[in-house]
């Protein structure tokens, strides 16, 4: 039988620190619309525009 998990009696080897804003954004109704307004542009990529604004593209 194999030992699975043998780091798990050291202890953490790793920490994540999250960092970044802590609550919600507030966007206002302008700009939703420009960020909208920019994915129904010939060409434009959903996923492009969703990066720009630091979204998901399921958000947009």
């Amino acid at each position: 039988m194999d030992v699975i998990n043998d780091d798990a009696k050291v202890g953490f080897r790793r920490i994540e620190v999250l960092a970044g804003q802590g609550r919600r954004r507030r966007w206002s109704d302008e700009e939703k619309t420009r960020i909208v307004a920019e994915t129904l542009r010939a060409g434009a990529a959903v996923t492009e525009v969703a990066r720009r604004w630091a979204h998901c593209p399921q958000q947009i």
